[in-house]
C-alpha cells in the first residue's frame, strides 16, 4: 500500500489530487456540497413557487414580480462576481461558509415581509448568498474530483440539489393554496441551510489547488496531506504520482482579477464561457423562473398551477440524473450541442400545445432538459481556466449572464403583456439555438483531461507575451499530451 507522498516539491498538489483512487472520501464531498445546492436550489426557485400566491393575497403585480425577478438577477450578478474574486482572494470554503449564512439568514427574514419593495431587497441580499455559493460549490467540485469522475461527481451533486426545487414544488403545493400564509413556509424551510454550517466548517477542506496557486505550499501540503491519510485508512491504494506534461509556461503575475487573467492569455475561454452563460442562464429563467406564472396567465387556477409546476419540476430532477449515465463518456460540448437543439425544438412545440396534457407534458420534457443541461454547462465551464483565475472567470461569465438576465426579465414582462405567452417560448427557442451553435463553433474537448491540461492548451493558443521564456519540458514532452482540438 502507498503511503502519502511525504515532503513532495511544490507543484504536485493537481497530480496528487488526479492520482487519488475514488474513494468514501470523495463521495462524502459530494454529498456535503450536493447539501448546500439543495438549499440553494430552494432558495432560486422559492420566488416562482410563491409570485401567483403573493400576486393573489399580497397584492403583487406582475409589474412587481418583474422588479423582484430583475432584483435577484442583480443580486446573482453581485454574488456571483464577488464570490468568484472572493475565492480566489480568501479562498473557497470560508467565502462557501459566509455564502450560506447570507442566503439562509435572508431567506428567513423573507418569511416575514410582505411588502413589495421589502421583499425585493431580501430577495436581492438572498441572491448574493445562494450565486456566491453555486461558484464556490462548483470550483470546489471541480479542483478536489479527478478527470475521469469530474463530470459525474458534478451531476450527482445538482442531481441531488434537485431534491430541493422538488420539496419546495410539493409543499408549496400543499399549504400555499390552502392557507392565506402559506407561502411564508416556504421561506421558513429555506433557511434550515444553517444547519449545514457545522458540517461543512468540520468536514470540507480547503481546495489544494488553490493553497498551491496563491504560494501557501505548507498548508496545501498539509491539506493534501490529511486527504491522502484519509483515503489510506479507507482501505484504497495510493498509486504512484505521475509526472506532469510539459506545460506552456506563463510569465510570472500575482494577480488573480479579470485583466490578470486576460494578460495570462485566457480571453479566448473567457469570452466563450461568457457567452455560453448568458445564452443558457437567460433560457434557463425564462422558462423554470416564470414557468408558474405563465401557467396561470393561460388560466389556471392557483391550485392547478402549484400542482402543476410541482409535476414539472419533478421532471426536471431526472434530467440531473440522467446526465450521471454520460457526463464523463461523451464530450460535454457534444452533449451540450445535443442537449440545446432538442430545447429550441421543444420550446417551439410549446407555442402549439392545445390541450392540459400537451402543455404539462412539453414543459416537463423542457425542466428535464434544462435541468440536463446544468452538470455539464457547470463543468465546461470550470474546466476551461486555470486554479489561480477559476473562481474569478466563472464568477464574472456568470455576472455577465446574469446582467442579461436583469434586462430578460423586464423583456419577458413586457412579451407577456404585449403578445402572450407564446412570445416567451419563441424566445426560448432562439436563446437555446444560439448556444448550440455557439457551443459547437467555439467549444473545446476537455472529457478526462486534467485541469492543468485543459487550461494549458488554451494558453497555449494565445499570443506569447514578450517577457514568456518557451515552454520548459517537465516530465513528458508536448507531444504526448492529450490533446484538446475543437471538433
Amino acid at each position: 500500500m502507498s503511503a502519502p507522498a511525504a515532503g513532495c516539491a511544490p507543484g504536485l498538489m493537481g497530480a496528487r489530487l488526479e492520482r487519488l483512487p475514488l474513494s468514501r472520501w470523495h463521495r462524502t464531498i459530494v454529498v456535503l456540497l450536493a447539501g448546500a445546492l439543495v438549499f440553494e436550489y430552494m432558495d432560486l426557485y422559492s420566488f416562482a413557487f410563491t409570485a401567483p400566491a403573493l400576486m393573489k393575497h399580497e397584492g403583487f403585480t406582475v409589474h412587481d414580480v418583474a422588479s423582484i425577478t430583475g432584483a435577484t438577477g442583480i443580486g446573482t450578478l453581485v454574488g456571483a462576481g464577488t464570490g468568484g474574486w472572493l475565492a480566489n482572494r480568501f479562498g473557497r470554503r470560508p467565502v462557501l461558509l459566509a455564502c450560506v449564512v447570507t442566503y439562509s439568514l435572508c431567506s428567513l427574514l423573507n418569511a416575514v415581509v410582505a411588502d413589495p419593495t421589502g421583499f425585493l431587497v431580501l430577495r436581492f441580499a438572498t441572491a448574493v448568498g445562494f450565486q456566491g455559493m453555486n461558484v464556490v460549490t462548483v470550483v470546489l467540485l471541480t479542483e478536489l474530483m479527478p478527470a475521469p469522475v469530474r463530470g459525474r461527481a458534478l451531476a450527482w451533486a445538482v442531481a441531488c440539489g434537485g431534491a430541493g426545487p422538488v420539496l419546495m414544488a410539493w409543499l408549496g403545493f400543499l399549504v400555499v393554496p390552502r392557507v392565506d400564509w402559506g407561502w411564508r413556509v416556504l421561506y421558513v424551510v429555506g433557511a434550515l441551510a444553517l444547519a449545514l454550517f457545522v458540517v461543512i466548517l468540520r468536514r470540507l477542506p480547503e481546495s489544494p489547488r488553490w493553497l498551491e496557486s496563491v504560494g501557501d505550499h505548507e498548508r496545501a501540503e498539509v491539506t493534501m496531506r490529511a486527504i491522502e491519510e484519509q483515503i489510506v485508512r479507507q482501505g484504497r491504494p495510493l498509486p504512484p504520482i505521475e509526472a506532469e506534461p510539459a506545460r506552456p509556461h506563463v510569465a510570472a503575475d500575482t494577480g488573480t482579477g479579470v485583466l490578470a487573467l486576460i494578460r495570462a492569455g485566457y480571453v479566448r475561454p473567457f469570452s466563450v464561457t461568457s457567452v455560453i452563460w448568458t445564452l443558457g442562464i437567460v433560457a434557463y429563467f425564462g422558462f423554470n423562473y416564470w414557468v408558474s406564472t405563465l401557467l396561470a396567465l393561460r388560466g389556471y387556477d392557483l391550485e392547478q398551477t402549484t400542482l402543476y409546476t410541482a409535476i414539472i419540476v419533478t421532471a426536471g430532477v431526472l434530467g440531473p440524473l440522467a446526465a450521471t449515465s454520460f457526463a464523463d463518456r461523451w464530450q460535454r460540448k457534444h452533449i451540450l450541442v445535443g442537449v440545446g437543439a432538442c430545447l429550441s425544438v421543444l420550446a417551439l412545440l410549446s407555442t402549439l400545445a392545445d390541450s392540459t396534457v400537451t402543455t404539462i407534458a412539453l414543459a416537463c420534457l423542457l425542466s428535464f432538459g434544462f435541468q440536463l443541461a446544468v452538470p455539464p454547462t457547470s463543468t465546461y465551464a470550470s474546466e476551461v481556466l486555470p486554479t489561480r483565475f477559476r473562481s474569478t472567470g466563472v464568477g464574472w461569465a456568470t455576472s455577465f449572464a446574469r446582467i442579461a438576465n436583469v434586462v430578460a426579465a423586464q423583456a419577458i414582462s413586457a412579451l407577456l403583456l404585449a403578445f402572450g405567452t407564446d412570445s416567451v417560448f419563441y424566445l426560448v427557442a432562439a436563446l437555446e439555438a444560439a448556444f448550440a451553435l455557439a457551443v459547437g463553433l467555439f467549444g473545446i474537448r476537455t472529457r478526462e483531461l486534467t485541469l492543468e491540461d485543459v487550461s494549458a492548451s488554451e494558453a497555449a493558443t494565445a499570443p506569447a507575451r514578450a517577457d514568456s521564456p518557451p515552454p520548459v519540458s517537465v516530465g513528458v514532452q508536448p507531444a504526448d499530451r492529450p490533446s484538446t482540438e475543437r471538433a
